[in-house]
């Protein structure tokens, strides 16, 4: 195959698929058939690609350009692996408005591989914004009560994200033009102004304190696969983002540094704290990819700080993407198949669970590892290895409160074997990655360092049952957002009772707003039921290309 026909086609069969859908029949058929096993086709790239080549569409968004390359390689491999098991599973388990779900799986599919295999700026933006967007039909496909409020606060929230972003790519545009993104670093001064506003955009999606407020709400009333490919999958696009966009070694990246590094050890710490508070085990596990973002994040920092041990740590970041992607989308796979059933699928949930907790000889033990190296590239000093160390008693608290919500979900479920699978993928991915990049494991020098963080979580778990049996904290879901329509709705009634004061009788506006209100349901509820919804996603693509070619 041709380098070109290599690159197009992860991106090109899942809007194919997508466009069958709009067709009634044998076409949507086939394409609910198809769309489950598209993920797999990922890895082409990669096994049959060259990562010095590059494929180039001239006439495509200001000359795309798409191939492989190390930085996006082990998030590539993650939404190989980890969005083909989720499809598996939502191929027999998800069976309501299937037409919506396949729509936002397929479209938000399409734009995580472009924005993978691309190597320009727009490229990559047009993908990381079909993402962004398309995301949200599988958010609100529930089309509760608590499904639309959780969209349009995911939604606001993504907005937000884009516009800064896009500021930020803007200055970017306007001094290289749309520049190979291999050739980023160094080549342009942005200003460490432009820089935070790209960074800040693409924290919405990592979900970083306090950018976060989407992600509690959206999980629980996502499908279980969409949750699995939201915490596993989407929200690391964002670092894709930030290693694109704000490389280490570009200009002023080292003074951003060290803030980033305290805010990402600020979210592993917050993000556990506000899960213990929570009772609902989808809710929990939200919180918990939180905590772990931040890691991710201190890694980034890390980087940033020793750009040139940047390529050395590249691949010790890739373990830490493999190692908690499919980790916890195994998790989120478990939510679906009554896990506190039988011991055996407790077993199920335990493995994955104790690697997130970084137990000795696991998945987490390696990542931190690695993360440890970071640490002491970029100069730190022994206290922040301690820190990073408590971050895993952290972790190991939260997900024990998480083991005892499981314990009690033994309804009728059968257990799918795409959550085997994704538990054993768990197990071996990270590994396979860390020999063959020939990084050094120093397995028997990490046991203690692993062991001791999880013994204080014991410690703490047996206080806490022996002197406080009965305590427990309460924080709703979203945390911010509840304290915020609070303050907006009482803000909103006292300026109403100001005005009926100060004005007198205000005119009857009722049936004008009525109206209004109607207009808006009846569209909203018109959009998302066509079925293809995310065809209007692409039509905004294609417009905006259309503009830059015009400009």
């Amino acid at each position: 195959m041709s380098a070109l026909a290599v690159n197009l086609l992860p991106v090109l069969a899942p809007l194919v698929a997508a466009a069958l859908l709009a067709f009634r029949g044998t076409p949507r058929a086939l394409a609910m058939t198809v769309a489950p096993w598209l993920p797999p086709l990922l890895a082409l790239p990669l096994l049959l690609g060259n990562s010095e080549e590059v494929a180039g569409l001239p006439f495509v968004l200001l000359d795309l350009r798409l191939g492989a390359d190390p930085v996006a390689a082990p998030l590539t491999v993650l939404c190989a692996v980890a969005w083909g098991l989720a499809g598996w599973f939502a191929a027999t388990r998800v069976h309501r408005d299937r037409v919506l779900f396949w729509s936002g799986w397929l479209v938000s599919l399409a734009g995580i591989s472009l924005a993978l295999l691309a190597q320009d700026v727009a490229g990559f933006y047009a993908g990381y914004a079909t993402l962004s967007l398309a995301s949200w039909l599988l958010i609100i496909h529930a089309r509760s009560d608590e499904a639309w409020r959780a969209g349009r606060v995911y939604l606001v929230m993504a907005l937000l994200g884009e516009m800064a972003a896009f500021a930020g790519i803007a200055a970017i545009v306007s001094q290289a033009g749309n520049v190979a993104l291999s050739e980023l670093a160094g080549s342009i001064d942005l200003g460490s102004g432009w820089s935070w506003l790209i960074l800040a955009g693409f924290g919405v999606k990592m979900g970083i304190v306090p950018l976060h407020l989407w992600l509690p709400l959206a999980h629980p009333v996502a499908p279980v696969p969409a949750s699995a490919i939201l915490s596993g999958v989407i929200v690391k696009a964002g670092l894709l983002g930030w290693l694109r966009l704000v490389p280490p070694g570009s200009d002023g990246a080292d003074t951003v540094g060290p803030v980033l590094l305290l805010l990402g050890i600020g979210t592993a710490f917050a993000g556990v704290l506000l899960g213990l508070a929570q009772r609902r085990i989808k809710v929990v596990l939200a919180y918990s990819t939180i905590s772990q973002m931040g890691l991710v994040l201190s890694v980034y920092a890390a980087m940033l700080m020793a750009p040139e041990r940047a390529a050395a740590l590249l691949p010790w970041l890739g373990v830490m993407v493999l190692h908690h992607g499919l980790n916890k989308a195994s998790l989120f796979l478990a939510c679906g198949c009554a896990p506190g059933r039988s011991r055996l699928r407790g077993l199920l949930v335990a493995i994955p669970a104790l690697a997130i907790s970084a137990a000795p000889l696991t998945t987490g033990m390696l990542a931190k590892t690695g993360l440890k190296a970071a640490f002491h590239d970029a100069g730190l000093a022994q206290g922040w290895t301690l820190v990073l160390s408590l971050t895993s008693t952290a972790t190991a608290l939260l997900l024990w409160h998480f083991w005892r919500l499981v314990r009690t979900e033994r309804g009728y479920k059968t257990a799918h074997p795409a959550w085997l699978a994704m538990v054993l993928a768990g197990l071996v991915v990270p590994w396979a990655w860390a020999v063959g990049h020939g990084l050094e494991l120093h397995l028997a020098a990490g046991l203690w360092p692993a062991t001791w963080p999880l013994a204080i979580a014991a410690l703490v778990v047996g206080l806490k049952s022996a002197l406080m049996p009965g305590w427990t904290l309460g924080l709703p879901a979203g945390d911010l957002v509840v304290w915020l329509e609070r303050f907006f709705g009482a803000a909103n009634m006292r300026v109403a009772r100001v005005a009926e004061a100060s004005l007198g009788s205000l005119p009857n506006l009722y049936p004008v707003h009525v109206r209004m209100t109607r207009a808006l349901l009846w569209t909203e509820r018109k959009i998302t039921s066509l079925p293809v919804a995310g065809f209007l996603i692409l039509a905004l693509g294609g417009l905006l290309w259309l503009v830059t070619l015009l400009f």
